[in-house]
């Protein structure tokens, strides 16, 4: 049979026993977007799940796509990066892939591409396998990473298991948000959810779209995102930056318009009269930051809004600690990792309710939960809290016991460990 124009061969190889509890696995990671250096700050939530693998004393090789002015081989944290020559289009990319409209021969062309990448892939993941071994495959984005992730897995008889991001599977026709219907992706993304040995979803939210899009409710398993709270506690609270002043606003967020930054600048114009010395500071970068920047200049505030463009993740908690608040104003959103980082530093955090924010900021406990697109709700929430310093302190002491519970990678990582040897288990049956 074919999947997303890969030929699915049969197996060749007899099945393989993980090894047993505790014992170190040699794990392939395909992705279609990974870091491409050490201090990028691009996909760091897949390097996150591999460099904590790894701290586990397992052996993480990613295998994705790269620039050929890119090494081949690369390591950073422990993680083996193993790139092959493809560079997918602009329209291709994430942030636009699931929201940008096409022609039709635009979209033939990108069953072309796709194809290419998914077959370019496969053989990637066979040949690392084939050379160094793999005891399992994981991968990440059902779409466009899993049909050939779920292939060479099938091939080599190991167990495969995809983390879904949402985006892959989420389904938005108002925010013009369809990506996984799409005819030219559907019959691949039903195909691979189908065949996948495992299913992880960053949230339940996530996992209801999954299920709608046509993956066995058997196979789902729920492994939260997560953040380094080594790396993003309170600190200490007597060094903070001061630069900003006391009622800084820290956003840290993709330049997209499904993050929402719009209704933040419009929810800060609002706040200016009540609080003179509100500094909106934004951590990030995308293609519509040229409209957001005049936005603040039409709303009058543009002196108050610092655009910081990408910062690597281990230089962003000094801004979560020295924020009155964080904020997370999403149309859409898997997971929102940005609300964890900032409930690890002890920051109150106002979010949307997108997607799997209210699974992460609990209302009226680490933070408050407006109706997205909502910029007067969004005021109200972030002025409510500016106001109230003592409330802001116990909501972001909740916020850090909560991540702990919860939203620790290394956590995942544990979690992640069980899921292999349960598929593996069936696979040796």
């Amino acid at each position: 049979m074919t999947a997303g124009g890969v030929v699915v061969g049969a197996s060749q190889a007899p099945p393989r026993t993980i090894k047993g509890q505790g014992a170190p696995l040699r794990i392939i990671c395909p992705t279609y977007w990974y870091p491409q250096h050490a201090s990028d700050t691009q996909a760091t939530y897949v390097h996150d799940i591999n460099r904590h693998l790894v701290r586990r004393g397992h052996t993480v090789t990613v295998v994705t796509p790269g620039h050929r002015s890119l090494p081949r081989l690369d390591m950073f944290d422990g993680v083996k990066i193993v790139r092959f020559p493809l560079e997918l289009p602009p329209d291709l990319t994430y942030g636009r892939v699931a929201q940008s409209r096409v022609s039709w021969l635009g979209k033939f062309a990108r069953v072309v591409v796709m194809a290419h990448y998914m077959e370019a892939q496969h053989r990637a993941i066979l040949n690392e396998a084939g050379e160094h071994g793999a005891d399992v495959i994981h991968a990440h984005w059902a779409i466009p990473t899993g049909p050939a992730a779920v292939m060479a897995a099938r091939k080599l008889q190991v167990p495969s298991v995809i983390t879904m991001h949402g985006g892959d599977v989420y389904v938005n026709p108002e925010q013009g948000y369809d990506f996984p219907t799409r005819w030219y992706v559907r019959p691949a993304l039903r195909w691979t959810l189908r065949h996948a040995g495992a299913l992880t979803a960053i949230t339940e939210d996530c996992r209801q779209h999954a299920l709608r899009a046509g993956a066995p409710a058997e196979r789902i398993r729920l492994v939260f995102n997560g953040t380094d709270l080594r790396r993003f506690s309170p600190g200490d609270n007597g060094n903070r930056d001061s630069r900003y002043g006391p009622h800084m606003i820290f956003a840290c967020r993709q330049l997209f318009p499904r993050k929402g930054i719009r209704f933040l600048l419009e929810a800060a114009a609002e706040l200016k009269p009540q609080f003179p010395d509100l500094k909106i500071v934004l951590a990030g970068d995308g293609f519509e930051r040229p409209e957001l920047a005049r936005l603040a200049a039409e709303l009058g505030i543009a002196a108050d809004v610092t655009f910081l463009g990408w910062v690597p993740n281990a230089e962003l908690p000094p801004y979560y600690r020295a924020a009155a608040v964080s904020v997370i104003p999403s149309l859409e959103e898997g997971f929102g990792i940005p609300a964890a980082e900032a409930m690890g530093c002890e920051v109150a955090v106002v979010a949307s309710d997108a997607g799997g924010l209210p699974e992460v900021v609990e209302n009226g406990v680490t933070g408050l939960v407006v109706p997205r697109g909502d910029s007067k709700a969004l005021a109200q929430a972030i002025g409510s809290l500016l106001a109230d310093p003592q409330r802001r302190r116990q909501m972001g002491q909740a916020g850090r016991e909560r991540a702990l519970r919860l939203f620790d990678w290394d956590r995942s990582a544990e979690q992640f460990e069980e899921i292999y040897r349960e598929v593996a288990s069936r696979i040796s049956r």
